[in-house]
């Protein structure tokens, strides 16, 4: 098949639900052309999820499954979706989400709107809560009726050539937020039109929103505070600057795969580190510099002093102490450095179970 008359359909995923993966998929294969293929990037999923998942993608002629990255990694969509855009053949990308699905004419209306000098974003339909994953049907798409339907920033259609130009999503974005309004933004200064498509061709299954009630709480899932915020700073500063390509992205499209976690598992450097806010500072923001070439593994850990009735009364009293942290706030000066200075590094990142140790490995 000719590259210009192919349309690569691109998802990112890392530990969900391979159900929601299943009726996606079932979506295309419904689809009446079919003219497209699916790259489906696993970044860093658990084994349990990627093994589930892999075996749903691989049941698909039209699908091909890549697992990059490993579990120790933050998740980046970014990283993800750059990676499948230079597996991709066809002349454009369609960056879709594991929760969406087609309407079995979308391929139809693709070919319609496609253009090499702008890009299209559609319009989803969200389903509302009460429909379950095991009760919707591809085939009786029209039957359904969203809870309400929204623009979106990020499922849409682009030519392969314009996100080359651009260099891909900014790697900076991490978690959740800002990647695809950045990538929009860039694109358009770059000289792309963008056009909204005016159906309704995409169902959105219901999930829970990026978590943000209890998010200064520490969990083992990795989660920093503000960072929804931190990622619209990033973007308005580089709309602000008129940017086509990121910031200081020197490569783009390049991941660890699993084999660089074993890198990990043989330090050069172990250390024991008390959560007191000096000696964090001082690590992250000086110590670390002095280990390059090495692999460092740290271990932060509660200092039975922080939780003593002596250490409390001194707070309460307001008398000279050696300052500490909680391990939340640990765990989000560990998380801001891996975002600004380390995020292009092969690090493992994670909480222990009883929330009072967390390990960080990097390889400098």
């Amino acid at each position: 098949m000719e590259q210009d008359k192919i349309i690569t359909i691109l998802y990112a995923f890392r530990n969900r639900d391979a159900r929601r993966v299943r009726l996606s998929l079932q979506s295309l294969q419904q689809q009446t052309l079919q003219d497209f293929e699916v790259v489906f990037v696993d970044y860093g999923s658990e084994e349990a999820y990627a093994s589930s998942v892999k075996e749903v993608v691989e049941s698909f002629d039209f699908a091909n499954y890549h697992y990059i990255a490993h579990p120790g990694l933050l998740w980046n969509k970014s990283k993800a979706l750059n990676f499948g855009i230079r597996q991709a053949r066809g002349a454009y990308v369609f960056i879709a989400d594991v929760d969406v699905v087609f309407q079995n004419n979308f391929l139809n209306e693709v070919h319609k709107t496609k253009q090499p000098d702008s890009f299209c974003l559609f319009k989803i339909g969200y389903l509302p809560q009460n429909l379950s994953v095991s009760e919707y049907k591809p085939q009786d798409f029209f039957s359904y009726k969203p809870s309400h339907i929204h623009e979106t920033f990020g499922v849409g259609l682009f030519p392969k050539k314009a996100l080359i130009e651009a260099h891909g999503l900014d790697e900076f974005f991490h978690f959740y937020g800002s990647e695809d309004e950045d990538l929009n933004a860039r694109l358009l200064q770059a000289g792309y039109s963008k056009k909204l498509v005016k159906g309704l061709f995409l169902h959105h299954l219901w999930h829970p929103r990026y978590p943000q009630k209890n998010k200064e709480k520490l969990t083992m899932s990795p989660r920093l505070s503000n960072v929804m915020r931190i990622n619209q700073q990033h973007f308005l500063n580089q709309k602000a600057q008129k940017s086509i390509k990121p910031f200081n992205q020197k490569q783009w499209g390049i991941c660890y795969t699993p084999s660089d976690r074993e890198r990990l598992l043989n330090p050069d450097i172990t250390l024991q580190l008390p959560n007191i806010d000096a000696v964090v500072a001082h690590f992250l923001r000086e110590r670390l510099r002095q280990y390059t070439g090495k692999v460092v593994a740290v271990t932060f850990y509660e200092d039975t002093y922080y939780n003593s009735l002596k250490y409390r009364l001194k707070k309460w009293l307001g008398k000279q102490s050696q300052p500490y942290l909680s391990m939340k706030q640990v765990n989000d000066e560990i998380l801001k450095t891996i975002v600004f200075d380390y995020r292009d590094c092969n690090y493992e990142f994670q909480v222990a179970d009883n929330l009072k140790e967390i390990s960080f490995i990097i390889a400098l």
